[in-house]
């Protein structure tokens, strides 16, 4: 690594986190998906190429975009920037960055925060997944007794999904994934709120989808700006 990106990759520390988070369509018809390969170090194209031709396609673009985003962050091009993966998470080593990575269907986000650790997770919602939370047992008691009280119907359903995102973001953060069980995060059933240490907010999607983000500092939801990452941008 030069001198030049080294010095880059130093985070200058902040009072307060600044998270950058953007949004990716999967589905836009002007991914270029050679060019998102060419993003990439060959580690992460040789596991890219492992999946079947949708997985393939969402590894290369989020790979790609968090590559991109860093890269405009550091002013260096994404496949100069050193990410590597521990334990199933990016890390950025030596720069005081966190970066979390979420996709489900035709949506991905990413997320780089200067001065703090991030998760973030984005979900498809669906009526009947939801209902079939209680069954599952990824629900603790303080969270199906908050859930009980409220009103019967989509608005329950979709706080149901809520929680989910919050824990996956939570774990994400933690660096443990679903390898601890996620009924041992206790979310808040509310948009915004604590898990833990963990300060929880939502995330901006499109219609039909749900997000939250979990950060080791205190998060202003309103501060969350949502930006579209679009084929050819670096933004």
């Amino acid at each position: 690594m030069s001198r030049r990106t080294s010095e880059r990759l130093v985070a200058h520390p902040a009072s307060t986190p600044v998270i950058t988070l953007r949004a990716l369509d999967l589905t836009h018809p002007g991914w270029d998906l050679a060019m998102a390969a060419a993003d990439l170090a060959e580690g992460e194209r040789a596991r890219a190429d492992r999946g079947v031709a949708p997985v393939r396609r969402r590894r290369l673009l989020v790979r790609s975009g968090l590559r991109r985003v860093l890269g405009c962050l550091l002013d260096v091009a994404p496949n100069d920037v050193p990410l590597v993966t521990v334990d199933g998470r990016p890390v950025l080593p030596g720069s005081g960055l966190g970066l979390s990575c979420s996709a489900s269907e035709g949506v991905a986000l990413v997320a780089v925060a200067t001065g703090a650790t991030v998760g973030v997770d984005v979900q498809r919602h669906r009526d009947e997944e939801a209902a079939d939370a209680a069954a599952e047992g990824w629900l603790g008691p303080a969270e199906r007794a908050r859930l009980a009280v409220l009103p019967p119907g989509p608005d329950r359903l979709r706080a149901v999904t809520r929680c989910w995102t919050q824990k996956e973001a939570v774990l994400k953060a933690r660096g443990t994934g679903v390898r601890r069980p996620p009924a041992d995060v206790v979310t808040p059933v509310a948009d915004t709120g604590r898990a833990g240490p963990w300060w929880l907010a939502p995330v901006a999607v499109p219609g039909g989808y749900v997000a939250s983000l979990a950060c080791d500092a205190p998060l202003d939801a309103g501060d969350l700006d949502v930006a579209p990452l679009t084929p050819g941008g670096s933004r």
